[in-house]
Order: C-alpha cells, then structure tokens, then sequence
C-alpha cells in the first residue's frame, strides 16, 4: 500500500462514516420489497411514481449515503483538513438525509403536500449543510490537487443537483411555476446527479485510491488533471445543448474506462482481489455501454430499443457506480477500522499485539460472494427491464445482496469494537 503524501491526523471518529455506511444498503432493502409488491407496472415508464421512488432510493438513499460518509474520510487523508464540528455536521446530515429520503420515496408513491414539504425541508437542510460543511474546508489550499479538484467540482454537481431537485419539488407543490420547463430539468437533474455528483467524484477518488491501494502508477496527468474539469464543462453545456453535448459525455466515460484498464494492468500487487474486480467491471460496463450508446436501434430488438434509455441509466447506475462503491467499500472498512485502531496505540505502543490483521476485518472470500451477488443481480436487472415478469426474483436477490452487504459491515464493525476495548484495557493498565 502506497500512503506517501496522505495525513491521518485529522480523521474524524471512526462511528460518523459507519453510520451512513450502515444506512445505506437498508435503503436498498427497502427497494426489494417496493420492487416485489409494485409488480410489473413499476417497470412501464421511467416516469412511473414507482420507479421515481426507487431510483431515489437507490441514489439518495444509497449512492450519496456512501459517497457523504466516504468523503468525510477521504478529506482528511487527503487533503489534510476535516470538517469542523465533525459530530455535530453528521447528527444533522444524516438524520435529516434519511427522513428527507424516505419522505420523498413516500411522496412519489402516495402523493401528498405535507410529505412533498417535508421532503423539501430535510433534504435541503441536510445536502445544504453538508455542502457548506465541506465548501469550508475545500475553498482552502489543499494538497494532492487533482484530486481535491475533483472533489470541489463533484460537490458542485451535487449543488446543482439539489438547487434542480428543490426547484421540481417546489413546482410540484405549487410554490413556484417553471412554465413547461419540468422536463428539461429532470433530465439535467438526472444528468448531474449520475454523472457529475456520482461519477465526478468516483473518478476523482479513483486517481488517489487505486495506486495507493494496489500499488499501481499514477493515472496519465493528461486524465488526472483535465478530464475531470472537461466533464464538469460538458455538463453545464448539457443545459443548452443536451443532444450533441450527451454523446461526448458517454466517450468521455469510455477514456476513463480504458485508462482506468491501463492503470490496473500495470499495478505491482497482481493477487486476486474483489475491489479491482469491481473497478473492472465498472471499466467495462462503460466501455460496453459506449458501444450500446452508438449502436443504431435499427440494429437493436424492438423490446431493447423501446427501453434503451431506461437501460443505459439503470446499466450505468447498477454495474459502474454500485459497484465501485461496493467494491470501495471492501477497502473502506478494513482500511479504517485499522488505521483508527493504530492511532488508539499511540498512547501505548504494546496495545498493537491485539490488533487483528487487516484481512480479518472482511474475508476476501466473503468479497467474492458480493462481487458475484451483484453480477447476478446485475443480470436479472437487465432482464427485467425487458421482461418484466422476472420482477420477483429481481427483488430477491436485491434483498440476499444487500443483505449480505450490510452483513459483512455489521461484522467488520464489531471486530472494531471488540478490538477497541482490549486496547483500552492496555492503555488503562
């Protein structure tokens, strides 16, 4: 492991990224079952109130649960600098995140004033708040650039995500009108959300984690330094000129996907691993949707060119950012549950006898068993976006996967735990 350059001095308690980390996949929980009591119908139309309540499950209640929890982690590494009042930034976030998102996914379901405004309400308290939170440390002269780069453009895509998201739910309240102009804006909505706040900031932190996880050379600064920047341009651009701005967008994600490729391949530590696993599979999924983007429908079978888009977005979300946030999270945990605990021996150094290796903080086997759990239902999803009868088992293995994700955290957790008092008993002795 490569940590030259990276500071641990100012990592927050090791409980305020835990938390969003176990909120997470209980989100996805709750999507199985919207899944299998929605039925067939769910899968009719992307506009489908079903199918909005479980897209924002899915990145609201997953994707940016993760990415808020990894980023007060990831800052401080490196950057240098955490947040201010750490405990006191996550109560609220996180509280207000979950309430807010199960408001909204209640709203598109059963539609009322009071849950849309509620919605409104936690939602723009929590992302607002922890826009501002992190803005304070980010505006600071930082060190390891390119990454910190990406981290202020990720977080201003997030901005815009909330300031389009506030604005559509305040229109469909009533608060204020937009003139015919909902549509365009949930498409950018969308946009900003998937491939600025989403993958601005995984291809960000992809720069910093993947050599210093496996041991592999620095991504091309050509990459690194202006492909972040480009990507943020195209997708203000998007606003006025979303049909000949969206397909440089899609080869923009197929030269971070060959890149990405290339720098895995060259990386010292070749041994069987499931995080790299992931990043390649995401590497592919957006080499493969490339080539899906540019095909023809003329070439394509009707029931797969009718739903077209609604593949490419749920092909995008499921097999590229899914699963390079599980397959970080596989690092994540191991990774901080032992950094944290090295820093509790500092006091004493003989209380590093009862840190556990880091392996036995999640067993590599038990990655595997995640990594093919999130191929098969990967695959069933697809499926059942053209053959939507296959809804139920979709759910069933949405529910075994995540599951076993939380799982595996709930375990590496209490690992921590139970560590923490045998190097507290040291230290008292």
């Amino acid at each position: 492991m490569n940590i030259n350059g990276l500071s641990f001095n100012a990592l927050p308690p090791i409980d305020l990224p835990f938390r969003f980390f176990l909120t997470a996949p209980i989100f996805i929980i709750l999507c199985a079952f919207l899944i299998l009591f929605s039925g067939e119908a769910l899968w009719l139309s992307r506009w489908q109130p079903s199918m909005l309540a479980l897209t924002h499950g899915f990145t609201l209640g997953f994707l940016t649960m993760v990415m808020m929890g990894a980023l007060l982690q990831l800052l401080p590494v490196i950057g240098g600098v955490g947040i201010v009042k750490p405990r006191l930034v996550v109560y609220f976030c996180h509280s207000t995140l979950v309430i807010g998102t199960l408001c909204l996914m209640a709203n598109f379901i059963w539609p009322s004033t009071l849950l849309a405004i509620s919605s409104l309400i936690f939602l723009v308290c929590s992302i607002g708040v922890y826009f501002f939170a992190l803005a304070w440390v980010l505006v600071k002269k930082l060190s390891q650039g390119d990454s910190i780069i990406g981290f202020r453009l990720a977080m201003s895509a997030l901005f815009i995500v909330l300031l389009l998201g506030a604005g559509l739910l305040s229109q469909s309240i009533g608060f204020i009108s937009i003139n015919g102009m909902g549509k365009m804006l949930t498409n950018n909505h969308a946009l900003f959300g998937l491939a600025g706040w989403g993958s601005l900031l995984i291809i960000s932190v992809s720069f910093q984690v993947i050599p210093m996880f496996h041991v592999a050379p620095s991504f091309p600064k050509l990459i690194s330094r202006y492909l972040p920047s480009s990507l943020f341009i195209l997708l203000i651009i998007a606003f006025f000129q979303p049909v000949f701005v969206v397909p440089i967008i899609v080869l923009i994600h197929g030269v971070f996907a060959l890149s990405l490729l290339l720098v895995i391949s060259k990386r010292k530590r070749k041994i069987p691993d499931s995080t790299i696993r992931f990043w390649q599979l995401a590497a592919l999924t957006l080499i493969g949707l490339n080539i899906f983007y540019f095909t023809p429908n003329k070439y394509l079978s009707p029931l797969v060119s009718q739903q077209k888009t609604l593949l490419i977005t749920a092909i995008y979300l499921y097999f590229y950012l899914i699963a390079v946030i599980q397959g970080m999270l596989l690092k994540i945990l191991p990774f901080l549950s032992y950094t944290h605990l090295q820093q509790k021996c500092l006091i004493n150094f003989s209380a590093m006898q009862v840190i556990p290796h880091m392996h036995n903080f999640l067993n590599k086997k038990h990655g595997q068993w995640l990594f093919y759990l999130h191929i098969m239902t990967g695959m069933v999803l697809f499926y059942t976006l053209v053959i939507p009868s296959a809804y139920w088992l979709l759910s069933l293995l949405l529910l075994i996967e995540f599951s076993w994700l939380l799982y595996l955290m709930i375990k590496a957790m209490r690992l921590y735990f139970l560590t923490l008092t045998k190097i507290n008993s040291f230290v008292n002795e």
